[in-house]
């Protein structure tokens, strides 16, 4: 029985928020991804993921799990009561500095743990013991690639670099339209994009970008379109594109990106348009 206690990264002090709810600061969260990558080559993979309730710790959990390599969409509630794991299972559970001090006190271990910090318990007949005590600042900054015992190093986590796309599509033949949108800094038009999140296909990550940046629904071809590479964080990206038949468009009032501009345009304007070089002779295919 194993109880990994992380502590959540650094928030930001100037947020006018409960302190729970306050959003991690860019080294709160490369805090969780380090401790998560670490914890993926130590093989501590958790068999369930408990999140304090509030904002901080659970982008924490979040953070921690996808740079493990694992899926983050089955993060638990803790509610503050003690936390026994049953027979061989390993809990991760992600609460404040002060709360994690306080469960270990409640262990009889007078610890207290600053952010981002991950304590490893070992539970035996009702008793603790200290295992490891990963302090994230001297973890190194750099990912393995393909984690997590890969030879390589990047900027960023392994998954970052396997990313999909869904070119949105209406009508057929000559009437074929494409939905192309405001990149994030309005200056290009593209289609949407986006990290495979993992847990996800690239065909599925790609419907949920385009619920995104796009606000649309539909149906995915089950075959990509195409493949290509592009430069980021210091590495090649790797995406998947996907022809998506649009069913259903978003209202702007719901739509979570609505401050991207979305036009339907021909398939020759959208390869006049569209700032992906790579995605423009896929247009022409569908």
């Amino acid at each position: 029985m194993e109880l990994l206690l992380l502590s959540a990264g650094k928030a930001d002090k100037t947020w006018n928020a409960p302190k729970a709810d306050r959003p991690l600061r860019t080294k709160g969260k490369r805090q969780a991804q380090k401790t998560g990558a670490w914890m993926a080559c130590a093989d501590l993979r958790p068999d369930r993921c408990l999140a304090e309730p509030g904002h901080r710790a659970r982008v924490t959990a979040e953070k921690a799990l996808k740079a493990g390599g694992w899926t983050a969409s089955g993060i638990g509630t803790w509610d503050r009561s003690p936390v026994f794991p049953s027979m061989s299972e390993r809990i991760l559970l992600v609460a404040r500095p002060k709360s994690v001090t306080a469960l270990l006190r409640s262990f009889s271990l007078d610890l207290k743990v600053k952010p981002g910090t991950l304590v490893h318990l070992v539970l035996d007949k009702g008793q603790a013991n200290l295992g490891q005590i990963i302090d994230p600042d001297s973890l190194p900054d750099l990912f393995p690639y393909p984690a997590p015992n890969g030879s390589d190093r990047r900027e960023r986590p392994a998954y970052y670099y396997t990313q999909s796309a869904a070119v949105p599509y209406r009508g057929s033949g000559p009437d074929t339209q494409i939905l192309i949108v405001g990149s994030s800094s309005g200056r290009h038009c593209v289609v949407p994009k986006g990290i495979v999140e993992p847990g996800l296909s690239p065909a599925a990550s790609a419907a949920v970008e385009a619920r995104e940046e796009a606000g649309v629904l539909g149906r995915i071809t089950p075959a990509a379109i195409g493949a290509y590479t592009y430069q980021k964080w210091g590495a090649d990206c790797h995406v998947t594109v996907y022809a998506m038949e649009v069913t259903h468009v978003i209202p702007n009032s719901d739509w979570e990106e609505n401050h991207r501009v979305r036009r339907w345009v021909s398939k020759p304007e959208a390869m006049t348009l569209l700032n992906q070089p790579q995605v423009r002779a896929m247009v022409a295919a569908i």
